[in-house]
């Protein structure tokens, strides 16, 4: 299995509602990992399953109120755009650098 990490940014209008607009992402797949309220951002991730699509199948887009249920894989950008409150929803990426005396710098 595979994780794809995110960050969500919620629409200003949602930003008193939060733990809505959380409860709803939990319900679309995303596994919380912190509640950035003075930044209206939510950081989750997901876990990849059989059939998924890779994380670079859609790495931003912006919500229009548009998405597809999706039970048998994990959730996309555009399944975690269309919950309501969700201005984007954000792959991101994470970079390691190898130790001090890694043979490769």
């Amino acid at each position: 299995m595979t994780t794809q990490h995110w960050i969500i940014t919620v629409d200003d209008e949602h930003l008193e509602t939060m733990d809505e607009v959380v409860s709803e992402l939990k319900a679309s797949g995303l596994v919380i990992d912190k509640v950035l309220r003075s930044l209206g951002q939510i950081t989750g991730h997901t876990e990849d399953v059989a059939g998924a699509a890779g994380p670079d199948a859609a790495p931003s887009v912006q919500s229009d109120g548009a998405g597809a249920d999706s039970e048998l894989k994990r959730p996309q950008a555009q399944d975690l755009a269309a919950v309501p409150g969700v201005a984007s929803a954000d792959s991101s990426r994470r970079h390691r650098v190898a130790p001090p005396d890694a043979e490769v710098q």
